[in-house]
């Protein structure tokens, strides 16, 4: 009886259970009835909530005293729906009337875009994801405006050039601060994450947004968010890519073939050797007679001899130095949420092989973030990377190892082999395939990327957040001139040197942060800290030669070690910032940071200083008198005022340093090395910015309207002293730089339906650098370009050319005072004024279309404004130096040389002794404009009834290409990063700076990528 009436208790309370519950499902669309995936439902008051799925259905189990609901998703009002007596809603969620509630990440704190006063943008994971570019930089460009990227070169995971509104800097780094989930990273550090593992990444453009960052964020800041799990299912993700690539075709450039550079030659009065030899060969044989040359031989003859080299010949080198590169990467990603823990973990191989001959670059590499709930008032997480590369690096030097340089060089009649099978040496003296195969150059690398947090709610709007981030990177290389190598025949020994560094980086940081309500209406955000950042660098180098064998190749087994070094260099900053943030009704904000910061790097009197920022902004569209026009959907006023910091290269730079590896009387010496400058400080940066934010329709049409003058003052600078002191220079701070100008973006739905979305969006910024104080006038920056008051940094600073002389086929210029000359000399160089290697104006073009489950997009990129001296093109069109212009291959352009008397072309006469010399002069300086088809992709969503059908949370196929298009009237290509690995040569001494110079550095290349990404 008891069992019974047990088992009837039981029933009646499982019974009553059920009647207390019931399942809410629903559908979520936006305004067109277009599904919403990932839209949160939560019941209010309550923690119990779920995501919607891809066709934006939700499925929720609710009590059956729960009386509301909360719907929400980024970019869209959020709502607050009645449930009643309802088991299934539709609902239709209206974009935001601001899209000011996102969630950004910026100055140590997440908030709301809405609070930000300052010039932000925000490029999220969907706009550098997936793409077939290893390293994530060059992903960034043409993202936003004012942000400006470059590619150094097209070598395999090689950094970009990254510019915020200008170059701020002489002597010391213009790159912005890059912070990495809270720790600021070395420009190879970021180089080596994996783009698919960020969330976002925030631009911050103005002195509000980036002077909390203080002594290091003078040239902007760019926050790297990476992965966390979100809500709802756990979401397992496997994604596949397959590329191709070519080197990117020459624009206005195309290389002699066999037939073209025999007649040249001819024409030029020259014998090459292979010609030379076949005709010597002939004599002996008595087929020619003993008085026999090339010159005069019948035409039918002579081209037998060069029908019979060309068929030997190599042809197009093209095929020879470069090679078919290609992509391969595999991705595996889970990532989920529950009520105490959210997590993210991937792994992801990458491996590239370049478009140069035996070059590559493999990644490896995992992350693990995890956010945990541990208490009521107390969150903890850890972020945790770690990345391994290997890559060969290929030569690229201004000679003849440089395979860059033999593929507009070498002569098609040349060939590859020879009859016994070896590399032919060519008529310069060097293979550099055989280089590539016999003097290797490995690099390997190994970087770790840690982050430990614990937050803790010291109140309900009190908490405070303790964080340790590290940063840890090594490099070991291996550089082997292998014996029995042609160069090493050349030197007369075979040498092996092995190197490397390790580079720890650790921050810890300290925050306190209090954010109130009051009314409704009054929001304050405070926020106090302190941080200190420590950085440990060790390098190596050891050498030795006399390897015994090729595979036997380390320092031990060397039968002459030559030399072993290493060195070590710390640096340390200590810091102190707040902020505060007041919001009036949502519609006025008014915003102060200050940051103390004090590092090792400067001198005793000036090891600390402050920075500050203010800023303030007008949400316009809250206010009544614009609430009435309903077209208006945002319009914000803002505007700020502040400063930032800038610090040397040089870790010791304000020291008096001896050096301590001399010697006398054979005994261990000092030696003075470096002058004292107790006095050495910061570059500061004052920066001024106004700018509107605007929607319209609904925010159909959106837009950013910016200006910004940006001044560096005390830049750091070698400022030269009297020869008696025994020095040339003591590093100090002098003259001032400013960049000002415009940004404009505009992003537009023409067609916004359910099944069919078009957008054309694009962005603008015009920049305009400029010198505007210096120690003293007219400065050397490099032997062809200066510092001069009121010019652009680095102005172009040469011979101007003033053509051929028509009568005589030589070269003219002009001299200093105007009057032309056939005599070239240094006295008549000249300031070329507003010519330099700054870009006046960049940007993009954008469009992108979706009808149901395809999508295409296409993003033109574009610069102008700048000039690059163009020594490739120099080189290869008749006036190179010497006779190299003759034994070189050359472009077919240089068949269009002066001939006889009237002629009116570009190149001198071919057979003029005086001719053939290497002469710097502004002929050879073009415009480095340009616009490109940078993206194209087209992508296919399975729609969620077949993957639903497959058991899969979604499928995508995708085919992306790169550089498809350029246009341009620049010779070869003018994205133009350094132009070598060189410093400099006697050729072309201190073509130092970035974008000034073209010579054969590693070509940028075109790309067709394939892609497949699974969601289980």
């Amino acid at each position: 009886m008891k069992k019974t009436l047990t088992m009837m208790l039981m029933l009646m309370l499982c019974m009553y259970s059920f009647a207390q519950q019931k399942v809410l499902t629903g559908k979520i669309t936006d305004e067109s009835g277009k599904p919403l995936p990932n839209v949160s439902v939560k019941v209010k008051g309550a923690t119990n909530g779920t995501l919607t799925d891809l066709e934006g259905k939700f499925k929720l189990n609710i009590d059956s005293n729960d009386q509301r609901i909360v719907v929400a998703s980024i970019g869209y009002i959020a709502q607050e729906i009645a449930i009643g007596n309802n088991t299934s809603i539709g609902i239709s969620l209206r974009s935001s009337a601001d899209n000011l509630d996102e969630v950004v990440v910026v100055g140590y704190q997440a908030v709301k875009k809405r609070e930000l006063v300052g010039a932000i943008s925000v490029i999220g994971s969907a706009e550098i994801a997936q793409k077939p570019i290893a390293n994530f930089t060059q992903l960034l460009q043409g993202k936003t405006a004012g942000l400006q990227v470059i590619g150094q070169s097209g070598q395999p995971g090689q950094n970009g050039y990254i510019r915020l509104r200008g170059t701020g800097s002489i002597n010391a780094s213009s790159e912005p601060l890059i912070m990495v989930d809270g720790i600021a990273v070395t420009s190879t550090a970021y180089g080596l994450i994996n783009p698919n593992d960020i969330e976002n990444l925030t631009v911050l453009k103005d002195a509000s947004a980036a002077a909390i960052y203080g002594a290091r964020a003078g040239n902007g800041v760019l926050v790297v968010t990476t992965k966390k799990g979100k809500a709802g299912k756990p979401e397992l993700r496997y994604s596949f890519q397959r590329g191709f690539s070519e080197m990117q075709p020459l624009a206005n450039l195309t290389v002699m073939n066999s037939q073209e550079k025999l007649q040249y030659e001819f024409e030029a009065g020259f014998v090459n050797s292979i010609l030379d030899s076949m005709v010597k060969n002939r004599i002996t044989a008595g087929i020619f007679p003993a008085t026999a040359t090339l010159f005069n031989l019948d035409q039918a003859t002579r081209q037998n001899l060069w029908n019979l080299a060309s068929s030997r010949g190599a042809g197009d080198w093209a095929n020879f130095y470069l090679q078919k590169g290609k992509t391969v990467q595999h991705e595996l990603s889970l990532s989920g949420a529950s009520e105490k823990i959210k997590y993210y973990m991937s792994l992801n191989k990458f491996d590239e092989d370049g478009i140069l001959y035996a070059s590559f670059r493999n990644r490896l590499g995992g992350r693990l973030n995890v956010e945990y709930q541990a208490l009521d008032w107390l969150k903890t997480g850890v972020n945790i990377a770690a990345t391994h590369t290997r890559e060969f690096q290929n030569r690229e030097l201004n000679n003849l190892q440089s395979p860059i340089r033999g593929l507009f060089t070498t002569n098609p009649y040349e060939p590859v082999f020879l009859p016994n099978g070896k590399y032919n040496l060519t008529i310069g003296g060097f293979s550099p395939l055989e280089g590539a195969d016999f003097n290797t150059n490995f690099r390997d690398r190994i970087a770790a990327f840690t982050t430990v947090f614990a937050e803790a709610k010291l109140a309900k709007k009190l908490s405070a957040k303790t964080q340790v981030a590290l940063n840890y990177n090594t490099l070991k290389t291996e550089s082997y001139l292998q014996g029995g190598s042609n160069l090493a025949a050349i030197l007369g020994f075979n040498e092996k040197t092995d190197g490397g560094n390790q580079d720890l980086q650790y921050v810890v940081t300290n925050t306190l942060n209090w954010v109130q309500t009051f009314n409704n209406k009054h929001s304050i955000n405070l926020l106090a800290g302190q941080e200190y950042t420590k950085r440990n660098f060790y390098s190596y180098s050891l050498t030795g030669r006399g390897m015994p064998t090729p595979s036997v190749n380390t320092a031990d087994n060397a039968s002459t070690p030559q030399a072993a070094t290493t060195s070590r260099s710390q640096w340390s900053i200590v810091s102190y910032f707040a902020s505060a943030n007041y919001e009036l009704d949502k519609k006025y904000t008014l915003s102060l940071s200050g940051r103390r910061d004090g590092s090792s790097r400067f001198g005793a009197n000036n090891r600390f200083a402050n920075f500050w920022a203010v800023g303030a902004s007008w949400n316009i569209a809250k206010e009544k008198f614009i609430e009435r026009l309903n077209f208006v959907s945002e319009l914000k006023l803002r505007s700020s005022l502040g400063t930032a910091g800038n610090v040397p290269d040089e870790f010791y730079g304000s020291l008096g340093i001896y050096a301590l590896n001399a010697r006398y009387n054979n005994l261990p010496a000092a030696t003075p090395f470096q002058l004292p400058n107790p006095n050495l400080t910061w570059e500061k940066n004052r920066n001024y910015d106004i700018g509107i934010d605007f929607g319209f329709f609904n925010n159909r049409i959106t837009g950013t309207i910016d200006y910004y003058n940006r001044k560096t003052n005390d830049l750091l600078y070698p400022k030269n002293v009297s020869l008696t002191s025994g020095f040339r220079s003591v590093l100090s701070n002098i003259g001032s730089v400013s960049n000002k100008g415009f940004e404009f973006s505009l992003s537009g739905d023409i067609i916004r339906k359910k099944d069919l979305v078009w957008n054309v969006s694009f962005n603008y910024t015009n920049n305009d650098n400029k010198v505007t104080e210096l120690v003293s006038d007219n400065v050397v920056s490099t032997s062809n370009t200066r510092l001069v008051v009121g010019q652009p940094l680095n102005t172009f600073f040469m011979v101007k050319w003033a053509g051929i002389n028509p009568a005589n086929g030589k070269n003219q210029y002009y001299k200093a005072d105007g009057t032309i000359t056939e005599t070239y000399s240094l006295i008549d160089q000249v300031l070329l004024k507003d010519k330099s290697p700054i870009a006046k104006y960049y940007g993009s073009v954008n469009t992108s279309v979706k009808y149901k489950q395809f999508e295409l997009s296409l993003q033109f990129y574009y610069t102008g404004g700048n000039y690059i001296y163009n020594q490739v093109y120099q080189n290869g069109v008749g006036d190179g130096a010497n006779v190299s212009s003759i034994t070189d291959n050359q472009f077919t352009e240089a068949a269009n040389y002066w001939r006889k008397a009237g002629d009116q072309v570009r190149f001198p006469s071919i057979t003029d002794p005086s001719q053939k010399a290497n002469l710097t002069s502004d002929k050879f300086l073009e415009k480095g404009d340009y616009i490109s088809l940078r993206d194209f992709v087209i992508g296919y969503n399975l729609s969620s009834e077949v993957a639903k059908k497959l058991r899969l949370g979604g499928v995508r196929f995708y085919m992306q290409a790169t550089n498809l298009w350029l246009s341009t009237k620049f010779h070869g290509i003018p994205e133009v990063g350094f132009s070598n690995r060189e410093q400099a040569d006697a050729a072309t001494p201190n073509f130092s700076q970035p974008g000034q110079l073209a010579l054969y550095a590693y070509p940028p290349t075109r790309a067709i990528t394939v892609g497949l990404d699974i969601k289980f």
